[in-house]
């Protein structure tokens, strides 16, 4: 959905859901990713719960360091909400986890610099594979 002059107009994207603290960086991937899709995007996590239940989102792109890492929690919440209809997550972040235990639901893992180009590229790419 997007406004314009205040009216909410229906749009044929696929819903995102985008949630990044930096507001430099949640500004850039937005611009890049609302391209392709309907975005949603927040710099905190209330409320991101209530409208991936609400919405039809196709994936999650999170910086999971968000709150003090509270975004892992947020990824392992959404695979237990969704078992037989699991979200595809896409990280986005500052630190290199890949070594450690990443949760199953985590579709594709990028560490920070990500050009927005290739943040959009592989969302797409996710969302095709489902």
């Amino acid at each position: 959905m997007r406004l314009f002059d205040g009216i909410a107009l229906e749009t044929k994207l696929p819903a995102i859901v985008l949630i990044e603290m930096d507001e430099v960086t949640l500004d850039l991937y937005r611009r890049e990713l609302c391209r392709s899709f309907e975005v949603l995007a927040f710099n905190h996590l209330d409320g991101v719960l209530d409208v991936i239940v609400s919405r039809d989102v196709q994936a999650v792109i999170i910086e999971p360091e968000i709150a003090s890492g509270q975004g892992w929690q947020l990824i392992n919440t959404l695979a237990a909400a969704f078992p037989d209809h699991p979200l595809s997550v896409i990280v986005c972040t500052t630190r290199d986890k890949r070594n450690e235990q990443i949760p199953e639901s985590v579709i594709r893992y990028l560490t920070k610099p990500v050009l927005p180009k290739v943040l959009k590229e592989t969302a797409l790419e996710v969302i095709k594979g489902k």
